[in-house]
């Protein structure tokens, strides 16, 4: 669980410094990030759990999951404030 508070500070970090370089709103990029983290590491930790009754597997993987799909959060995003841009 300390994984994902991390995880999930540094996300909203993330998100805010990326909308500030590209002229976006650092508020709402970062509130999207946290939700899309938070969303996609409750269903990792619920089917984690459902899995397995290894405590650390079911509290690092799903933080890892919610990350990773940050990634593609963000991505979207810069290819949105790219089109609108342009």
């Amino acid at each position: 669980m300390l994984l994902a508070k991390f995880a999930a500070v540094a996300v909203f970090i993330w998100f805010y410094q990326t909308a500030k370089d590209n002229d976006e709103s650092p508020v709402k990029w970062a509130i999207i990030g946290l939700i899309g983290f938070g969303i996609t590491w409750e269903m990792a930790h619920l089917i984690t759990d459902a899995m397995t009754g290894n405590r650390l597997f079911s509290a690092s993987i799903p933080a890892i999951v919610g990350a990773a799909a940050t990634w593609f959060i963000r991505q979207k995003l810069l290819l949105d404030a790219k089109r609108d841009n342009a």
